[in-house]
């Protein structure tokens, strides 16, 4: 038969007579199926459509592109072989990476080998680092009440810089009226940090005092952990802007009672080189316990809190307080502690005593170690509720210079007040948590009354510290204390937290060095 006529012949799979039921009649549902036989013509379909595969001979062209297909479908199994033995390889590979993990501690010492990927720290040829400077203490309102918003500069700073090298130059910020409000330290081309601190005495008819504060490093989130709003105390905010672009700025006043309600605290715009002066009472009143959180958009920006104090007509102190960020450990040094007078049970006068001061934005366990002058060391344990300020009065405490230590399961901010009081007057200083630092620095010493610099290790290890010069032992965990002078003092040391504190006739105050800013850190890149 030629192809033509196969081509034109019945279908042999085309439905006919031979596809009809054997039995057209029903079935009943407990009859058992019947069995088909099979017809004549059906035999001869299933024969018609035998396996052509296998059964019926190729052509030349059939059996090449048959031939190719199959060429084509083994490389095809083969990578599909090769990618399911690299699969199966690395769940073996981290299996094995698993149990290793798991059973280390398991292994003999010298069959544990630990690898550790190369670094490189790479610097940047001319890192900027800038700091900004409280300025001048500033008094909001005039003396008759008249103008509530009048700002007054009652006191200007004397500012000191510390730097290993590179090019440091000054700049002033200036206020909304056109006044210098505050000077921005900056360093290009040394890679050691930059240290810059200024220094008030204040000496006028309301307001009496001495502070001394670190020029902050700008940030976008930062917490200022003191102050207070009740009659008689008012706490001027500073938000300075050193960038050339502006910035918005969020204000959160945090009691007691937590966040306090308030109006015309957010979107608060700082200029590029301007200094915004807030009134806390304006948008805080009467709070007792303050702790402020300041975050900005835009910009980075750096806040100080100025507090005085005064009882009636009498001056009950002023103080700078400086930012701190929100963590989970802090060293408090060089606090003050000096003997009761006896004018803590006088009325109002229930903030002239020693306080610690601590908040967690989201509550949690919090541990502090007291570590007295002489030595003595204890431990108390407690819970902070989310958001609420908690002041822990530091009574029975050994005279001399006290040393706190914070942990806390969640980041925590802490603050401390030390107080003078004698002949001469009542001061009062805010002391800021801060944090450990490493290699060696030039710390700025502003001039003030006798300043002593405090060491603090935060190292489980004992080292030695080098003082200007002098190498001085300091044992693990330890503080030592050395006069300074104003104007600079170089420090070398490891994991150390370090203090500038000041005390005089009626007079005390200081500042914590903040560690090496992420400017001069540079970045770390593993090869």
């Amino acid at each position: 038969m030629s192809d033509r006529d196969r081509a034109e012949g019945p279908d042999p799979l085309e439905l006919d007579g031979s596809q009809e039921f054997d039995d057209a009649s029903s079935i009943e549902d407990d009859e058992e199926p019947r069995a088909h036989r099979a017809r004549q013509r059906e035999l001869e379909v299933e024969a018609a459509s035998a396996d052509l595969a296998s059964d019926v001979e190729l052509t030349d062209r059939e059996a090449a592109a048959n031939s190719a297909a199959e060429a084509a479908r083994g490389p095809q199994r083969r990578d599909a072989l090769r990618w399911a033995l690299r699969a199966g390889a690395g769940l073996a590979a981290a299996g094995v990476a698993t149990a290793a993990v798991l059973g280390a501690g398991a292994l003999p010492e010298d069959a544990a080998v630990r690898a550790e990927p190369p670094t490189t720290l790479v610097q940047p040829a001319a890192p900027l680092q800038s700091r900004v400077c409280a300025g001048p203490a500033v008094r909001i309102g005039t003396a008759d009440g008249q103008d509530a918003l009048a700002r007054a500069a009652i006191a200007q700073p004397q500012v000191a810089v510390g730097s290993l090298g590179g090019e440091v130059a000054e700049e002033a910020l200036v206020a909304p009226d056109g006044s210098e409000a505050s000077t921005a330290v900056d360093q290009r081309g040394e890679s050691s940090t930059l240290s810059a601190a200024q220094s008030l005495d204040v000496g006028v008819d309301a307001a009496r005092g001495f502070a001394a504060s670190e020029c902050a490093e700008t940030s976008l989130d930062q917490w200022l952990v003191g102050g207070s709003t009740r009659t008689g105390r008012q706490s001027v905010l500073t938000i300075a802007n050193a960038s050339d672009v502006s910035a918005s700025v969020d204000i959160t006043v945090h009691g007691a009672d937590g966040p306090v309600p308030s109006v015309g605290s957010s979107g608060v715009a700082v200029a590029p080189g301007a200094v915004e002066t807030i009134d806390l009472a304006a948008i805080a009143p009467g709070v007792e316990d303050a702790v402020v959180h300041v975050a900005s958009t835009g910009a980075p920006v750096a806040a100080h809190l100025q507090q005085t104090t005064t009882r009636g007509l009498a001056r009950g102190g002023f103080d700078v307080i400086d930012p701190v960020q929100a963590l989970t450990t802090a060293v408090l040094a060089g606090i003050a502690i000096e003997a009761p007078t006896g004018v803590e049970t006088e009325p109002d006068h229930d903030d002239t005593v020693p306080v610690l001061r601590l908040l967690s934005p989201s509550g949690g366990a919090v541990t502090v170690e007291l570590r007295s002058a002489d030595g003595t060391v204890t431990t108390s344990e407690g819970t902070l509720e989310a958001g609420r300020v908690t002041d822990f009065p530091l009574e029975e405490i050994p005279l001399g210079d006290l040393v706190l230590r914070i942990e806390s399961d969640a980041p925590v901010v802490a603050g401390a007040r030390a107080v003078a009081n004698d002949a001469a007057g009542l001061d009062l200083d805010w002391v800021a948590g801060g944090q450990p630092r490493s290699g060696a620095s030039a710390i700025a010493v502003p001039a003030g009354p006798s300043p002593t610099l405090h060491v603090v290790s935060a190292s489980d290890e004992a080292q030695e510290v080098v003082v200007d010069g002098e190498r001085i032992a300091l044992p693990a965990g330890g503080a030592i204390v050395r006069d300074v002078a104003p104007g600079t003092v170089d420090v070398e040391g490891a994991d150390v937290v370090l203090a500038v504190a000041y005390r005089g006739d009626g007079l005390v105050g200081g500042f914590t060095a903040s560690p090496q800013g992420p400017t001069a850190e540079g970045i770390r890149v593993v090869h």
